[in-house]
């Protein structure tokens, strides 16, 4: 696969506050669509790896949109779209946790000369797990489905979705985007703080659902920063990426131990103890690792708590 590729993101969404929601939503999605129909034709053409990920990344803001917009899409067409994206950001989710293992918990800084081999085999065994997910992506995305899901999208994208909506409905179509910008990152703010209320009594799983929450508050501002003034969105997005980051960190040790015992058990049997020694050198170092990350998510959490955005924030009419 190709390393020097270049990593092609999602582009500024430009927004102004004379907008209605319709042409305010159909900017959006078109710059989604666009990114996931960019990535997919850089896989196609260079099997590039970071472009299967983008996908991944694409398809989850994806989904979030469509949730945003949920009171001007129909309930049957949200569904089905957010069915068919949902299922591609679980198939390409394990090869990502394999890719973080081997990059991280296998790299060459702790092959010291007393597990030097046991890694070496840890790693020949993850890499052999690794292509076979990548042989199910390649096939999957490869193999006219995604493409299938891109067009069937860009039709209804390009249709007249009033045809199919009430009264109630268009009536919110049709009206200034600003104000559905605030409710819709206030709404997703107290789902998140709802999700934290007892952050510090959280699973290392219920980190991770809660983590999923932040990407979904980062994609309100993301969405919608052109309309309010950048150093409030620049406020936000700094607590919110952080805060994905440890979470992620963390999410990233759970996985890379759950990846390293089922590579301890396919191990040769004369690898195994050398195994769970080095397993426990591993965890040892995970353990300080996760302590780290968590205490500092924690004082970027209480500062969120604090993080407000509403209608004095917006750009003011040029």
């Amino acid at each position: 696969m190709s390393a020097k590729s270049k990593v092609l993101k999602l582009s500024h969404i430009d927004l102004v506050g004379s907008m209605d929601v319709e042409t305010a939503a159909k900017v959006i999605f078109r710059g989604c669509a666009l990114h996931l129909r960019e990535n997919f034709r850089q896989f196609k053409e260079e099997g590039d790896s970071m472009a299967l990920m983008q996908i991944r990344i694409g398809v989850r803001r994806m989904r979030v949109a469509l949730y945003i917009f949920r009171s001007i899409i129909p309930k049957e067409v949200r569904s089905n779209f957010n069915r068919e994206f949902r299922y591609f950001g679980n198939l390409l989710g394990d090869a990502r946790n394999m890719d973080v293992f081997l990059n991280s918990t296998l790299m060459p800084e702790i092959k010291t000369k007393d597990f030097k081999k046991v890694s070496k085999e840890l790693l020949r065994l993850g890499e052999i797990f690794r292509a076979e997910e990548y042989d199910i992506i390649i096939h999957e995305i490869s193999g006219g489905h995604f493409e299938r899901l891109s067009k069937s999208f860009d039709k209804w994208l390009q249709g007249n979705w009033s045809t199919k909506l009430g009264r109630s409905a268009r009536k919110i179509m049709s009206s200034p985007i600003a104000p559905f910008a605030l409710n819709a990152i206030e709404e997703g703010g107290i789902e998140l703080l709802n999700r934290g209320a007892d952050v510090e009594n959280l699973s290392a799983d219920e980190l991770h659902d809660l983590r999923k929450y932040i990407k979904r508050t980062r994609y309100h501002l993301r969405f919608f920063s052109s309309l309010f003034r950048q150093e409030k969105i620049d406020e936000g997005y700094d607590l919110l990426v952080r805060m994905q980051d440890y979470l992620g960190h963390i999410n990233d040790v759970k996985e890379g131990m759950i990846i390293l015992s089922q590579l301890s058990a396919a191990i040769r049997a004369d690898y195994f103890a050398e195994t769970l020694r080095f397993n426990a050198r591993v965890y040892g170092d995970a353990s300080k690792e996760v302590e780290h990350n968590l205490a500092e998510f924690r004082a970027l959490w209480r500062k969120f708590e604090d993080f407000t955005i509403d209608k004095k924030d917006l750009r003011k009419a040029v």
